[in-house]
């Protein structure tokens, strides 16, 4: 009868950089109705509206066209450094989380760079090109990102490796994110998009301080 190796100690590693990266994510995202609005002028259009109305908004307000593409950016960018930290390495699920993270990154990206085109051509381009650039920023920033954060949230935070306040934070979040896509075909559900966004930001804040306290991830 052989003896079976004994089970390496629990470990816990001590980061910052997820949190700090998962802090910029959400607070970069709030600065952008903040520091938009106080340049802008007039009520921001939405997808279906008279491409009249947003071909005049969008050429009256092209600073902040940009100035919401640049936080947008900037946002992402902290969302990039969780995406591609120590969080992803826990549970075992690594190369799905980090793919799933990507797409997230990448949909925002093309949001904000969309922002950024907008604001550079409104002046001298035609209404239909501003109200398809608008409406392409719209649903990569909307639907395909929020729902690709609630996947990367809930494949994440999924592990048992992860404490529990993680782990239903990680629920709580992701559910409303992934339902989001909903939202392209019942107007009702839009509110989930916001709510699902928001949620997840406030995930990932909690993954990032559970593995900076050396919470998690508790591996063998």
């Amino acid at each position: 009868m052989t003896e079976s190796a004994p089970l390496a100690p629990l470990t816990r590693t001590r980061t910052t950089a997820p949190l700090l990266g998962a802090i910029a994510f959400l607070a970069c995202y709030l600065a952008v109705d903040v520091a938009a609005g106080a340049v802008a002028t007039g009520t921001m259009p939405l997808p279906g509206d008279s491409p009249d109305a947003v071909y005049d908004y969008l050429r009256a307000n092209t600073t902040a066209s940009i100035l919401t593409g640049v936080l947008q950016g900037l946002s992402v960018l902290g969302l990039a450094v969780v995406v591609a930290g120590p969080a992803t390495r826990v549970g075992g699920r690594r190369r799905a989380a980090a793919a799933i993270g990507a797409v997230a990154v990448a949909a925002m990206l093309l949001s904000a760079g969309l922002s950024i085109t907008t604001g550079l051509v409104a002046p001298s381009a035609s209404a239909d090109t501003v109200v398809a650039l608008l409406n392409a920023g719209f649903y990569a920033g909307g639907a395909a990102h929020v729902v690709a954060l609630g996947l990367f949230v809930l494949v994440l935070t999924g592990g048992d490796a992860w404490t529990r306040p993680v782990r239903v934070t990680g629920r709580i979040a992701g559910v409303p994110a992934v339902l989001s896509v909903l939202s392209l075909l019942w107007f009702y559900a839009s509110p989930l998009l916001p709510v699902g966004r928001l949620l997840c930001m406030v995930a990932l804040v909690v993954v990032g301080a559970s593995l900076a306290r050396g919470a998690s991830p508790r591996t063998r």
